[in-house]
């Protein structure tokens, strides 16, 4: 009975980074260019034990660029792309609108956990 909490989370880690996977192809990385290869949108586990039991924290391999793609960014300026005297003239970017993809992990996330659980400890009881 005590290896239940840390197999749930082991499962429901596995699965959650599998989510965070599919929504972060959803959304496409941020910096994406003609040269550029767009910034992958993954997540990745840390399954502690502690006195109480076992601890599982889900995070994105790249916090900026899930923060970009979730809350979006403000107008700022971007250097102009060219060659020559021109390249160091710089233009407004308008900015982008979030599109609430960690948010999306996460309400998928707290979901799955209770189906998880309840899958595991029938497991344990059989």
């Amino acid at each position: 009975m005590r290896a239940v909490p840390r197999s749930v989370l082991i499962v429901v880690a596995k699965t959650l980074k599998d989510i965070a996977a599919e929504e972060g192809a959803k959304a496409g990385g941020p910096l994406q260019g003609k040269k550029k290869r767009a910034m992958r949108l993954k997540a990745y586990d840390d399954i502690r034990d502690t006195d109480k039991g076992a601890t599982c924290r889900i995070q994105g391999v790249n916090p900026a660029g899930w923060v970009w793609v979730t809350d979006g960014t403000r107008p700022h300026d971007i250097r102009r792309r060219k060659k020559g005297p021109m390249r160091k003239m710089t233009v407004r970017h308008p900015g982008t609108r979030g599109q609430q993809s960690w948010r999306r992990v996460e309400s998928r996330a707290s979901q799955l956990m209770i189906v998880a659980f309840d899958a595991e400890v029938q497991k344990v009881i059989r």
